[in-house]
């Protein structure tokens, strides 16, 4: 970490495909190295990098890189998938000691098939997805001056109520909204000659500014405390 993020390297996505196909301990064990070496170390460097960006969007949101970066270790005891190590790699910037699912944040997402980063909380936060609902019936146009921007760029996804009744003057771009239990908005990186370079640190820096007014807007339908 102390040359700063460099980029991935060719040797990151192949021991993302390695361990896919040799997902056992003593594998790992045998290449250990080579993951911190080539996944590991240049996440840490990563998380580095974004933290004044994070801090900037919320001084709240946990920017220590060995906890933002996730561990390569499964947790399998209730899974059905026991295989013991993930072949991709994340950092989630969020608040400490609050739910990743549940909770407002931003992050990055790497495996050996590209790349992705954004801002939001896919399972249900009833609370604030309640209160944006609200506001959506009051103050639609506020939602929209924020969203209308992000489109071109982010793709937005939802974990959507399969019954909830959306009122029938809701603008229509709102409409996937208003059915949402938990939301993302989430651009895809698909230039390896961008994940491999150091500039990936400058376009997630400047993604999630463009994120921070949606970011911000929702953060304030939930009041501190709640």
């Amino acid at each position: 970490m102390d040359n700063g993020f460099q980029g991935y390297t060719d040797e990151t996505f192949e021991f993302f495909m390695a361990i896919r196909f040799n997902n056992n301990r003593p594998f790992f064990l045998e290449n250990r190295d080579w993951y911190l070496r080539a996944v590991r170390e240049p996440s840490l460097a990563l998380a580095q990098e974004l933290a004044p960006a994070v801090e900037k969007l919320d001084e709240n949101l946990e920017r220590r890189p060995h906890r933002v970066v996730s561990r390569i270790n499964r947790d399998v005891r209730f899974s059905r998938d026991k295989s013991p190590y993930r072949d991709y790699i994340w950092l989630a910037f969020r608040r400490p000691g609050e739910e990743r699912d549940t909770t407002l944040g931003v992050y990055f997402d790497l495996s050996d098939t590209g790349a992705s980063y954004g801002m939001g909380f896919y399972r249900e936060n009833r609370g604030v997805m309640e209160a944006l609902r609200e506001r959506m019936r009051t103050a639609p146009e506020d939602l929209l001056a924020l969203y209308r921007p992000l489109q071109a760029e982010f793709t937005l996804h939802v974990n959507a109520a399969k019954r909830i009744k959306i009122p029938e003057d809701l603008p229509e771009e709102l409409r996937i909204w208003y059915a949402a239990r938990g939301f993302y908005l989430e651009k895809d990186i698909t230039d390896f000659d961008l994940i491999r370079s150091s500039a990936l640190a400058e376009e997630i820096r400047g993604g999630y500014a463009r994120l921070a007014p949606l970011y911000r807007y929702i953060l304030n339908l939930q009041p501190e405390g709640d």
